[in-house]
C-alpha cells in the first residue's frame, strides 16, 4: 500500500536519485548532479521542507515526491542570496540557467504564489502516485490559505500536460522555458 508523508532530512538521497533519474542525469558527473539539485531540490528541502512530501511504498522506499515553495517573493530573495551563487560557482551557463529557472515563476506570483516540482520514479509511473502527491499538497496549501499553485513543465510532453489537466490545472502560457500551468485552490 502506498502512502504519502512529510519529507524528512533522511529522504534527501532518495529524492535526489529520483530527480536525477527523471532529469536524465542519473549517471552524470557530480557537478551536473549538484546543479540539477540546485535547480529542482535544494531550496525546497532546505528552506521549505514543511511544504515537501514523499510517496512511500510498503518497504519504506520513496517512489515519488512533491517539493513546494509557498511564497514566490520569499523564494526569490533566498534563492538569489544563497543558491544562485552556488550555481555561479559551477560556471556561467549554470548561473544563467539558475536565474531563468527562478524567474519563470515570477509573472504568476500574485495569483499563484506557490510553485512546485513533482517527480515519480520511472518504475512507478502511471500508478496514481502523482495524483496522490498533488492532492496532498493541495490540501496542505488550502490549510495555509494559499490561493493557487503552479508549475512549468515540458511544453512538448503531451502526456504530462494531460496529466496536469486531468488534475485540474489550466495552461497559462507556453514559452521557450516550457508550459506554465496553474491550479486555483478553493477554500
Amino acid at each position: 500500500m502506498l502512502s504519502v508523508r512529510p519529507y524528512t532530512d533522511n529522504d534527501r538521497e532518495q529524492v535526489e536519485k529520483i530527480c536525477f533519474e527523471n532529469a536524465g542525469c542519473a549517471d552524470a558527473k557530480e557537478e551536473t548532479q549538484k546543479f540539477i539539485s540546485l535547480l529542482y531540490c535544494s531550496y525546497y528541502i532546505e528552506q521549505e521542507k514543511d511544504n515537501c512530501f514523499v510517496a512511500v511504498d510498503d518497504s519504506g522506499n520513496i517512489t515519488g515526491y512533491i517539493l513546494c515553495c509557498e511564497n514566490y517573493n520569499k523564494y526569490e530573495k533566498v534563492y538569489t542570496e544563497n543558491y544562485i551563487p552556488q550555481a555561479a560557482s559551477l560556471g556561467a551557463k549554470t548561473y544563467v540557467d539558475s536565474k531563468f529557472n527562478m524567474l519563470k515563476f515570477a509573472m504568476y506570483r500574485k495569483d499563484y504564489p506557490a510553485h512546485f516540482f513533482i517527480n515519480v520514479s520511472l518504475d512507478n509511473q502511471n500508478m496514481g502516485i502523482g495524483e496522490l502527491l498533488i492532492s496532498t499538497l493541495k490540501a496542505h496549501l488550502r490549510k495555509k490559505y494559499i490561493k493557487g499553485m503552479m508549475l512549468v513543465c515540458d511544453a512538448e510532453n503531451e502526456a504530462l500536460i494531460k496529466f496536469f489537466e486531468k488534475n485540474g490545472f489550466k495552461s497559462l502560457l507556453t514559452t521557450m522555458f516550457g508550459r506554465a500551468m496553474a491550479l486555483e485552490i478553493e477554500k
